[in-house]
């Protein structure tokens, strides 16, 4: 089997379980207006290494990172180390493998969940490179799309090579048109697992953004190249579909920017949201400055209120005991499980919990597809 038919199995069969496991109270809305409703953006990591106090220069430097009324515009948050007393091991380690820089100096990563140490980016402090870090002219553009109701994004990361780059476009503008008129929204229903909670107008629309490889986009080359460990090695443009909230689907690269890929991409971001957990969706989110609360509401209330404060309570199913051990209540076993105690011995029957383990196991299962099919995707051969 070819790489391209092997990758197009894996696909649908992970599509295929998505949505054959869906649970009973599984929404219609689809997969890109959930999650600008519902997900929030994981926060990025920055440090800030120094040598005694950091001047009132410098710390004006970190304004673009500071908190305003309790929260960032941009989802990252900073810490300041002073190299005479690195605590951590980590810390230690870190500091070590910058090999002597100039103090101050900044290093970003990856937000924790994803468990990647490599930095996004490092330089010496100053406010023009922490503005860049969390603005540019493409990221700017990229948030304006997505909350005027847009499906997705495609970031097309240049390789430099005019020929290849612009055939990556015409090929992505085509497909993406095709699919505007092709693809049909999931029907939404009376349930309130299919409300809305934003004004914005559902449809099917996709849009292009070329990234250049220059200084102003420096942040957000080093995010979707460092997205996985083989990326910063190859030289072919790249292609990320972004939606929601700024977040990226792992991407597609050189000869693995095809139709087929596209569309498969496209099909999975308007399908119902059967997988509301954002951690079970393969991808990671974009260090973005945006205040999404108030820009998806017109209102400037905070949409994001959670479908299940509408949803009954669950109903608690005691555990029969041994010969005299009394009933596990919930409070039981969140009191254990942060003791530390086995999970199988005092976990609590909520009605439907079989369905949310299921909701695991299947999100389990695409992240595993999703992994073996970014590998066949780019056809390496």
């Amino acid at each position: 089997m070819t790489c391209r038919a092997t990758s197009s199995a894996l696909w649908l069969a992970a599509l295929a379980v998505l949505f054959c496991c869906q649970p009973a109270d599984a929404c219609n809305v689809p997969v890109f207006r959930y999650a600008l409703e519902q997900w929030r953006p994981d926060t990025y990591r920055a440090v800030i290494f120094h040598r005694g106090p950091l001047s009132e220069s410098e710390k004006e430097c970190l304004d673009p990172l500071q908190e305003r009324d309790g929260s960032t515009a941009a989802n990252v948050a900073f810490r300041t180390i002073d190299v005479d007393n690195l605590e951590s091991e980590a810390d230690r380690a870190m500091f070590h493998s910058l090999d002597n820089p100039p103090l101050p100096f900044l290093v970003v990563q990856f937000p924790a969940p994803l468990q990647i140490d490599s930095p996004i980016w490092s330089g010496p402090l100053d406010r023009a490179a922490v503005e860049r870090l969390t603005e540019s002219p493409v990221r700017r553009e990229l948030v304006r799309r997505l909350v005027d109701g847009q499906t997705a994004v495609w970031l097309l990361l240049e390789s430099g090579d005019a020929q290849k780059d612009d055939a990556a476009a015409a090929l992505l503008k085509k497909e993406m048109e095709t699919q505007q008129k092709t693809l049909k929204l999931p029907e939404l229903t009376d349930s309130v697992e299919d409300t809305l909670l934003t004004a914005t107008p559902l449809r099917v629309e996709f849009s292009l953004l070329r990234v250049p490889r220059d200084t102003a986009e420096q942040a957000l080359v080093g995010m979707l190249l460092q997205s996985e460990p083989d990326l910063p090695e190859r030289t072919d443009p790249m292609a990320f579909p972004v939606f929601g909230r700024g977040r990226a689907m792992l991407g597609l690269v050189g000869k693995g920017i095809t139709a087929a890929n596209i569309r498969d991409s496209a099909a999975f971001l308007v399908g119902a949201c059967s997988c509301q957990i954002k951690e079970q969706n393969p991808g990671f989110d974009l260090l973005l400055a945006a205040r999404w609360d108030s820009l998806i509401s017109h209102e400037g209330i905070p949409p994001i209120t959670s479908r299940v404060e509408s949803v009954k309570e669950p109903e608690l199913v005691p555990i029969p005991p041994g010969s005299s051990a009394p009933p596990l209540t919930a409070v039981d076993s969140v009191r254990n499980s942060e003791l530390g105690h086995s999970p199988a011995l005092s976990q609590p029957v909520v009605a439907g919990w079989p369905i949310r383990a299921e909701l695991a196991i299947v999100g389990f299962i695409i992240a595993s597809g999703f992994i073996a099919l970014r590998r066949l995707r780019r056809n390496r051969g």
